[in-house]
């Protein structure tokens, strides 16, 4: 699966299964295979330099460098597969948060997850200790229950077994 540093895909897959959830990576190529279905998923993302933010209802300018997580839904016409191949492609108008991050995103990877709940799946990422919030707000501008539906590598993670590349 794509370029990724195995322990950053092992962490997020162990975390998900702690928390009983399961799905299954894709990367771009794998996009056709998933026809209309319909559901949430897991959008993991390398920025290696900043990435300007520009909301500033966020309070802030940009984020650093690293891998992020970003959950989403996709229960609309086309389903999964639109949804996903729309975050993948960098030929597009930036019109939802997570948008200004994959059109910069060295590398993009995504774990479907159809039969879960994208504020179930965050909340287990975080309490796992992996990962953390990585901007409040950021993506869950819809959401009353979490605090942001992107992540990053907790800092505890960081300093107890070096950071994730």
């Amino acid at each position: 699966m794509a370029d990724f540093d195995a322990e950053i895909v092992s962490k997020i897959t162990a975390s998900l299964s702690t928390a009983g959830f399961a799905g299954d990576w894709i990367v771009s190529s794998d996009i056709v295979k998933l026809s209309d279905r319909k559901g949430t998923y897991i959008l993991l993302m390398r920025l290696n330099k900043a990435a300007p933010i520009a909301i500033k209802r966020l309070r802030t300018d940009s984020l650093s460098p690293g891998a992020y997580l970003y959950a989403g839904n996709a229960y609309g016409p086309g389903g999964l597969a639109a949804r996903l191949k729309r975050h993948f492609r960098k030929d597009k108008k930036v019109h939802w948060h997570v948008d200004r991050l994959t059109v910069r995103a060295s590398e993009l990877a995504a774990i479907v997850a159809p039969d879960n709940d994208e504020c179930a799946i965050v909340e287990g990422l975080v309490r796992s200790g992996y990962f953390e919030t990585a901007l409040k707000g950021f993506g869950s501008s819809d959401c009353s229950h979490c605090e942001s539906h992107l992540l990053k590598q907790s800092a505890a993670c960081e300093s107890n077994a070096g950071k994730l590349k």
